[in-house]
C-alpha cells in the first residue's frame, strides 16, 4: 500500500507546527489549547460517566481521553511556566489546567472502573 506524498506533507506540517506553538509567549497554549480542550473532555467523560455502564461507553471515554493526555501532557510544559509567578493571574491558569487534567483523569478512571465496582458490590450481596 502507498502513502500519498501529500499526506505525508500534511503530516510534516502538523508535526512541525506544535512545537512552534510552545516557543509563544508563556501561557498562550495553556489558555487556546488546553484549559478549552480539558473542559470539553471533561464534560464529555461526566456524561459518558451518567450513561449506563456498555462496552461502546468504554471505548468511546479510550477513545477521547488517550489523545487528549497525550496532548495534554504536551501542554503540561508550557502550563509549568506558568506556576513560576504565584500569586498572579498567569498562576491561576496554571492551577486551573491541572486541575481540570486531573478531572479528566478522575472521571476517566470512574467510566473504566466502574463495571469492576459493581461486580464486586454484587458478590458482596450474594455472600
Amino acid at each position: 500500500m502507498r502513502t500519498s506524498p501529500r499526506l505525508w506533507a500534511a503530516a510534516a506540517a502538523l508535526a512541525l507546527c506544535s512545537p512552534a506553538a510552545l516557543a509563544d509567549p508563556h501561557g498562550l497554549l495553556t489558555l487556546v489549547v488546553g484549559v478549552p480542550l480539558l473542559l470539553v473532555a471533561s464534560v464529555v467523560l461526566g456524561i459518558l460517566l451518567l450513561l449506563r455502564h456498555s462496552a461502546p461507553v468504554k471505548i468511546v471515554s479510550i477513545v477521547l481521553f488517550a489523545p487528549t493526555l497525550a496532548y495534554s501532557l504536551y501542554v503540561a510544559l508550557d502550563a509549568l511556566t506558568l506556576l513560576n509567578d504565584i500569586g498572579s493571574e498567569n498562576s491561576m491558569i496554571g492551577f486551573a489546567f491541572f486541575g481540570l487534567l486531573a478531572l479528566a483523569c478522575l472521571l476517566f478512571l470512574l467510566i473504566v472502573r466502574r463495571k469492576t465496582i459493581q461486580t464486586e458490590a454484587n458478590a458482596q450481596r450474594e455472600r
